[in-house]
């Protein structure tokens, strides 16, 4: 994905990307902070190696964690509750399919996260197209037709 996109992303939602904290505390990142981090001359992503898909995969990413932040945010439940912590480690593709690692949440965070997934092989992960869509040979990527005879 591209830095661009990326960013979108991080700025959007700080509050699931730890800056530079090893260990989980629970403790929610300033928009400040991802800020601070996101104008370095040089990117340096909160997960440890960005975001590794394409950028068709761009909206997918972007509901998949604007449900779970409404679905975690405190005041969007009855009665009031804590806020349960939850932060990225690692988003990205693998034999063709979104993989969204994640360490907290709650139940339905998980089965957000794991209709993204499969959702994701229904979308090209190049342009984000979801005609004729399929998976190639070899290495496998998610990509429609037009997606795949540009790489040919």
């Amino acid at each position: 994905m591209t830095t661009e996109l990326q960013k979108k992303l991080i700025e959007e939602y700080h509050q699931f990307f730890t800056t530079e904290r090893e260990i989980y505390t629970g403790e929610i990142p300033t928009l400040e902070e991802v800020r601070k981090l996101l104008n370095q001359e040089k990117m340096v992503l909160p997960i440890q190696f960005g975001i590794e898909c394409g950028d068709g995969w761009y909206m997918l990413l972007d509901n998949l964690m604007g449900s779970i932040e409404s679905h975690l945010n405190p005041e969007n439940s009855w009665p009031r509750k804590e806020r349960v912590p939850l932060q990225i480690d690692q988003i990205k593709e693998k034999f063709g399919g979104l993989r969204f690692y994640y360490s907290g949440g709650t139940d339905r965070v998980t089965g957000m996260v794991d209709f993204a997934e499969r959702l994701s092989y229904c979308i090209c992960e190049h342009c984000g197209s979801t005609k004729n869509v399929r998976q190639t040979k070899g290495w496998i990527k998610t990509l429609c037709e037009d997606c795949m005879e540009k790489q040919k």
